[in-house]
């Protein structure tokens, strides 16, 4: 599981060492710029538990999409809004990816479809408790390893949170789920989310203790994965520093 973070983690780090010519490089910022925004105007366009639920999982995202990352590394904060960490299902280059996130649904989780969508999530729910009463998850099955994926060590109660996010907004954008389907599925999921951490700084300090308990990195994975974290805690344009976190009761 999580092969696909290993593989973009050494393909990232080769890619350091390998030369890209002008042209390459302005042709990658050309794809990239028809996902960006140049200001938050997109938070007005977009509803507010979207915008959450999707950014639960924007560790993940973030890698598939490769943002705020070149082969020399972060270029600096030109303050732009990647359009795919604050909504899924319908956005710009979401066609580009989607053989992307089938190849890694199967890979990482064996999700081929709608019902084993919904078999993988419903597993997680029940390891967090959450309740799957008048959701798509009711009555859905499936089976995890709880030996790997124990929530009673620090942290991996969020890392989970953030796969949930993960598989549902990638299965939405494959058109595997429809898109109130995940809606409802990630409303779900923010409660816990709110119930359980007070604000995104937490949120992400708990995830990595989680990754490191689950062990799914190599050092170098681990490294990134960091790094990648960093750039969500400070750049402008992150979610995590413009979608409010509405506090709930809270027993992390």
């Amino acid at each position: 599981m999580f092969k696909f973070l290993k593989e973009l983690f050494n393909a990232a780090n080769e890619g350091v060492n390998e030369a890209k010519d002008e042209l390459t490089l302005k042709a990658e910022e050309g794809e990239m710029a028809g996902s960006l925004v140049p200001d938050n105007a997109i938070l007005l366009n977009t509803p507010y538990e979207e915008q959450f639920g999707n950014a639960l999982g924007a560790a993940f995202r973030v890698i598939v999409f490769g943002d705020w990352f070149t082969v020399f590394g972060s270029t600096g904060d030109d303050g732009s809004y990647p359009i795919h960490l604050y909504q899924f299902g319908n956005y710009p280059r979401v066609d580009q990816y989607r053989s992307d996130f089938i190849k890694l649904l199967k890979r990482d989780f064996g999700i081929t479809d709608r019902e084993t969508c919904l078999e993988m999530l419903s597993s997680y729910f029940t390891l967090l408790g959450i309740e799957k009463t008048g959701t798509a998850l009711e009555g859905k099955n499936g089976k995890i390893d709880t030996s790997i994926w124990d929530i009673s060590k620090s942290g991996v109660n969020a890392f989970v949170v953030a796969v949930v996010s993960h598989i549902t907004t990638s299965a939405t954008d494959v058109e595997y789920l429809p898109k109130p389907v995940a809606l409802n599925v990630l409303k779900s999921l923010s409660l816990y989310a709110r119930e359980h951490f007070i604000d995104w700084l937490q949120f992400s300090d708990y995830f990595l203790k989680g990754e490191d308990q689950v062990g799914v990195n190599s050092k170098i994975g681990k490294s990134y994965l960091k790094r990648y974290i960093g750039y969500l805690k400070e750049k402008k344009g992150s979610p995590w520093n413009n979608i409010a976190w509405q506090n709930g009761n809270h027993s992390v």
